[in-house]
Order: structure tokens, then sequence, then C-alpha cells
């Protein structure tokens, strides 16, 4: 009898283990009704039809949107491979692809890697749309059946069970205004350029902080501009990459997908990351509500101006640009409304520069940098 129960545990053992080991084993994509449902998500991820549920909430890290790899790439029908600090991602189709696990499209947060769905995503053929309701990142290809109506309909209930909820954040401060704060805000487009280091011997001279909006082209040609924007205490934003109509505007992910590579280049040279961007040419007509959801929902707080000094226009003629920039600035006063001026990161610029700050510095104001904790200004009235 004693023998009988020592094998009877022996075999129990033996099958809890070999359970066990089977269960670590397996590599499957979730969805809803899985034993992760008590998962609350802060963002949410589908492929095709599938609302995939993980061990733990997808990220927005950066600026990007990671996910954990392995439900991910179970979802894509895509195995995933650990060697020798390298992520390898095999399809089903026998397409395979090796990425560096270096932090730079992956990282690891408690003990589970994630990786950029951006990435996986367009490694093997999927494009990216997002609805904005739901907080939810699909990535498609030819088998996606639903539309992102019939997708957001299907799963509304599950999503609304198992959103995050997360406290409202602080109202961020709003650009001082009215009569009495005398508060101005001169901003750079298109930089950094060969121009800036002398536009920043201008700014020095005369103690005046300003915010730049840098293309990633440009920041990658002018790195020791760019460190020497931030080092100098200036405030900086993202203004896309190609500055192409036909590209930013591709689509809402073009343009986000712009802005992210802006802020990698970015901090590759100055070591900073920003929430601030501006479109190009301005957010009206384009920047429609579709592309304001996906830059709001990573993070970012979209900027225009109220005073266009047309800088560009009048390259030749500097003194028309002190012109327009003065002419305006007094009539935002008489509205009781703080400028904020775009001005462009180029030679004419520079070389009116002194008068301008001079001029506005004798009616009183103060120049400050935009920051990421304000509550942005922009032509759709977009607070987020």
């Amino acid at each position: 009898m004693k023998k009988l129960l020592q094998c009877s545990k022996w075999v129990l053992s033996f099958v809890l283990i070999f359970s066990c080991v089977f269960s670590a084993g397996q590599i499957t994509a979730t969805a809803e009704g899985s034993s992760v449902d008590t998962v609350k998500y802060s963002v949410f991820a589908a492929v095709n039809d599938t609302l995939i549920t993980y061990p733990m909430s997808p990220v927005i890290h950066k600026g990007t949107l990671y996910v954990p790899i392995v439900q991910t790439a179970a979802a894509m029908n895509v195995t995933v491979q650990y060697s020798k600090g390298n992520v390898t991602l095999t399809h089903s189709g026998g397409k395979s692809v090796t990425l560096p696990a270096n932090g730079s499209n992956t990282f690891v947060k408690n003990g589970r890697t994630f990786i950029a769905f951006r990435v996986i995503s367009e490694k093997f053929g999927f494009k990216l749309s997002y609805l904005p309701q739901q907080n939810v990142y699909r990535a498609l290809n030819s088998g996606a059946k639903l539309t992102d109506a019939q997708f957001a309909a299907k799963y509304s209930s599950y999503i609304q069970q198992h959103k995050a909820v997360t406290p409202p954040p602080a109202k961020p401060s709003k650009p001082e205004s009215g009569k009495g704060s005398k508060t101005i805000y001169i901003t750079f487009d298109d930089g950094p350029s060969p121009y800036t280091p002398q536009l920043l011997n201008v700014l020095k001279q005369y103690n005046v902080k300003a915010t730049f909006f840098m293309l990633g082209n440009q920041i990658a040609s002018h790195p020791a501009s760019t460190a020497r924007i931030v080092k100098e205490g200036h405030g900086v934003g993202l203004h896309g990459m190609t500055h192409q109509k036909n590209k930013f505007y591709a689509s809402p992910y073009s343009a986000l997908n712009e802005m992210n590579m802006d802020n990698k280049k970015l901090h590759d040279a100055a070591g900073v990351y920003t929430k601030l961007i501006r479109v190009p040419y301005g957010s009206k007509p384009y920047f429609t509500k579709s592309y304001r959801d996906q830059t709001a929902a990573a993070g970012y707080h979209l900027w225009d101006w109220n005073v266009d000094s047309n800088d560009w226009r009048y390259q030749s003629n500097p003194q028309t640009i002190y012109n327009n920039v003065m002419r305006d600035i007094k009539n935002m006063e008489k509205k009781g409304v703080t400028p904020i001026v775009l001005f462009h990161d180029q030679k004419a610029t520079v070389s009116i520069l002194p008068k301008v700050i001079k001029s506005i510095q004798a009616e009183g104001y103060t120049f400050k940098p935009i920051t990421n904790d304000m509550t942005p200004m922009n032509f759709w009235h977009d607070e987020r």
C-alpha cells in the first residue's frame, strides 16, 4: 500500500510538471474571452478582425506604440526566436526578419519583451489603422473582413469593460495672455540650418528664449546646433521629416510616423524628446480630426501661430518682415491675445531679428519658450 501511494505521488508529480512545461511552450494569440481578460488596457491592439489580449497592456513609449511580442507575433502567424542579442521573426509563409534586441525596436518590461507595433506590422506587410474612440491600433492585410466601424461595434462592450481608468491629467497651463502679462512666444520652423548658429547668437545677445520646430533630416545634418538649442534653454518641437504635402498627409499614420522619426532624430542629437509638434503649412485645412486623433493618442500637442512674419515670402526685403511682425503684435495686444510668432530659420530672418527683438522688448514683452505642459494653440482650437 505504501509503495502504491508513492507511485501515485510520482505519477501525479510527473503529470503536473509535464502540464506546466507543455503550457509554457504554447505561443498563442488570444482574443476576447481569454484567461487574461482581467488585464486593464491603456491602449488596445488588433490584427485584422481579432482584438489581441495580453498578459499586460501595450504601452506608448517615447511616442511609439509597443506591444508584447509573443501574442502579437502569433496573431500574425509569426514565430519568435531569441539568439545572441537578436530577435528573429519568421512568418508561416517563409519570410524571416532579424532585429537587434537593443532597445530601438524592442524593450523588456517586467520580464516581457515588447516590440514596436509599427515595425512588426510593416515587416510583414500589414498597414495600420487607428480607431480613436476605442483607442485601438489595428494591423490590416488582405485577411481583414471587417471595416473599422464593424470592428469597433464587435468589440465595443469588451473594450468598455477592459479599458484602464486613469485620473484626468492636470490641465496644462495656457499661454499667458491679457494686458499686463506681456508675454510673447517666437518660433522658428524648418531648421536647423547653416544660419542657426547666427540665430542663436542673436537670441543669446538679447537674452531671448524661443522655440524651434525642427525637421528630422535637418537635425541629422546639424546635430551640434540642435544640441546647442537645447543646452541654451530654448523650446524644441517637431516639424516632421519630409515637409512634402503629398507624403506627410498621405494618411494619419504617415503624419504620426514622421513625427516619431523626427523625435528620434532629436533624441539622437540632443538627448531629449518633445511632445510639441507643428505640421507643415499649418494645421488647416489638411490636419483634420483623424490626423489629430493619431498624434494626440501618441501624446503630442499641436501648435500653430497667430502672427505670421511671412519671412519666407519676403527674403529679399527684411524690412517688410519687420513691419508685418510689429503690426500684427500690436493687433494681438489690442485683442488681449498673447502673440505666437512664426519665423523660419533662414538668412533674411537672422538679419532683421535684432531690430525685431529690440522693438518687442521696448513694448514691454518678455520672451518665453513653449513647453510640453502648456495647452496648445492651433487653428482647430484642439486643446489636447
